[in-house]
């Protein structure tokens, strides 16, 4: 990040923005390997997308209701965050929290870029973001470009990196049930 610092962006003083050229040629590479796969990848990831939020909704629409119903029933939801004390589960150190949405970041917006470029679109930059300490990254594609790809395109390319976050779920939830403790 220091070395880079004539790529670096301030704003507010607390949000740091990276702009680099890194992983581009890697997401274009992916993109040409088998352009029919994942063309088709891609529509699975739309499918599970829409159906994903919809569940979502259903969830919270459930469990807020049962909170009216049943005034004493534990929240649905809570914030995993580093320190939190969550009834039934261990504190989460602050380095596992730093390095776990770090790695859940660049695959997601790596996913974004194969998309992006599995469409043609070019892909301005890529970097890494902090606001404060939390980490971020981002893939910049050409908006002009995007805003004229088709819808099928367009839904693709921004459903691909939550479609790879799930895929990255399944990949470590099937690996900690078979390997770690079969």
């Amino acid at each position: 990040f220091y070395l880079g610092r004539k790529n670096v962006t301030v704003n507010g003083k607390i949000l740091f923005i990276y702009r680099t050229k890194f992983g581009l040629k890697a997401m274009d590479k992916l993109a040409k390997i088998s352009p029919k796969f994942l063309k088709g990848v891609g529509f699975v990831g739309v499918i599970v997308g829409f159906l994903s939020m919809a569940a979502l909704f259903l969830f919270l629409i459930y469990y807020t209701l049962l909170l009216f119903i049943r005034p004493g029933t534990p929240a649905a939801l809570a914030p995993l965050l580093p320190g939190l004390r969550i009834h039934g589960l261990p504190v989460l150190p602050f380095w596992f929290f730093i390095i776990s949405v770090f790695f859940i970041i660049i695959v997601h917006e790596f996913a974004h870029g194969v998309f992006a470029r599995l469409y043609n679109l070019k892909i301005k930059s890529s970097g890494l973001v902090f606001l404060g300490p939390l980490p971020g990254a981002f893939v910049e594609p050409d908006e002009k470009k995007m805003s004229k790809a088709s819808a099928k395109a367009q839904l693709s390319i921004l459903s691909a990196g939550s479609f790879a976050n799930v895929v990255l779920f399944l990949v470590i939830f099937l690996i900690s049930i078979f390997i770690l403790s079969p």
